[in-house]
Parts: C-alpha cells; structure tokens; sequence
C-alpha cells in the first residue's frame, strides 16, 4: 500500500509539473500569434452550432482510440471559449467512453477470456464492484489513459451504466480545468490561465484525498 500510495504521489507531481511546463511553453511559443493560429482554425471549424458539431464528431472518434482528454478539452477551450469548450469535450469524451468499451466488449472479450482467464477474472472483479465511484475516480485522476482504462472495462464486461455515469461526473472537473487553459492560451486569456492552474492544483489535492479515502475499499471490493 505505501509503494502504491507513493506511486500515485509521484505521478500527480510529475503530471502537475507536465502541465504547467507545457503552458508555459505554449503561452510563450503563440505569444502574439495566438490570434493568428485561432482565427485559422475557426476558418475550419467556425465558432457556430455546426462547428461545434463538427468538432464532436471529429473528437469523438480520436478520443476513442486514444486522444488524451487534456489535449480534447484544451483545444476545446481554444477554440469555443471555455464554457462551450467545456461541453463539447465532455460530450466528446463520453461517446469515446462508449465507443471503446462496447468494441472492447464485442471483439476483445471472448479472445482475451480464451487466452488470459485469471487475469481477466481479477480486472472483472475489480469493475463489478463500486463502479460508478472507481470510474468516477479513475476520471478525476489526470494520470493514466482512457483509452487503456476503457478497453479493460469493456473486456471485462463492465456495467455499462455506472461506468459511463461515473466517467461523466468525473470528467466535468478535468474538462473545465483545460478548457478554461485552453481560453486561456487566447489573446488577453491570462486570467482564465490562472484560474485553470488553480483549479488543477484544487483538483489533484482532491482526487488524491478521495483515492487515499477510497483505497482500501476499492481493492477489497
């Protein structure tokens, strides 16, 4: 337990570090052009409904075989503001969410049954119980990969609801964090850059709290 629990500290720092030099780096890199790059790409996807369609059925299947929801959500930001950015990348991430795991289920459960039993039994164990909160953990953890998180649930035939339910909720905190960055990568967005710092420092103290609060439960269960 204290491995794991020292793990998941290194992680969440080295993720935080991750991010913000990456803000730092992208902050100095637009600089006056950020404009220029933005009024480009709303050439392609214009700021209107059908963009933000467009740019759903576009995120959605990149999120599906593994587009980080960070990046998802930060392009979001940038190109929709960050309230409608927020929207479209959770609604993004969820069909992606479901996109995978019913393909896990169809075509990489029997194989992986057939070929790896015991390991599969334990993943299945593990998501069979206390669903809804393990996924709504997992979520609010910027750490780990959706798309791997996803095709596990989905081979080990995971309930579809809670799973879906839990990764919702748990994805809003993360989705408004970066797509607040992302608004805040645009000319004059500095405050909302702050504010989404904050919120992620906010966010990784609470996913850590709930994993230490949870973490018994959740691998005895």
């Amino acid at each position: 337990m204290f491995k794991t629990k020292s793990a998941v500290k290194v992680t969440v720092i080295a993720t935080l570090i991750s991010i913000l030099l990456a803000i730092t780096l992208a902050t100095l890199l637009l600089g006056n052009y950020g404009a220029i790059i933005q009024n480009y790409l709303n050439t392609i996807i214009p700021n209107t409904l059908f963009g933000a369609l467009l740019f759903v059925l576009i995120l959605t299947p990149a999120m599906a075989v593994g587009l980080p929801r960070q990046i998802a959500a930060l392009s979001a930001g940038f190109l929709f503001g960050a309230s409608l950015g927020m929207v479209l990348a959770t609604i993004s991430a969820v069909l992606g969410c479901l996109v995978t795991l019913i393909l896990a289920r169809k075509f990489f459960a029997n194989i992986i049954e057939r070929n790896y039993p015991q390991q599969l039994a334990k993943v299945s164990h593990f998501f069979s119980h206390n669903t809804f909160l393990k996924a709504l953990i997992i979520r609010l953890l910027p750490a780990g990969s959706n798309f791997l998180t996803n095709v596990l649930a989905g081979t080990a035939r995971s309930p579809v609801k809670p799973y879906i339910l839990g990764s919702a909720l748990g994805f809003i905190p993360q989705m408004t964090i970066f797509s607040l960055m992302g608004a805040g990568l645009q000319v004059n967005g500095q405050q909302q850059l702050i504010i989404s710092v904050i919120l992620l420092v906010i966010a990784l103290l609470l996913g850590g709290y709930l994993y230490r609060k949870t973490h018994n439960k959740l691998t005895l269960n």
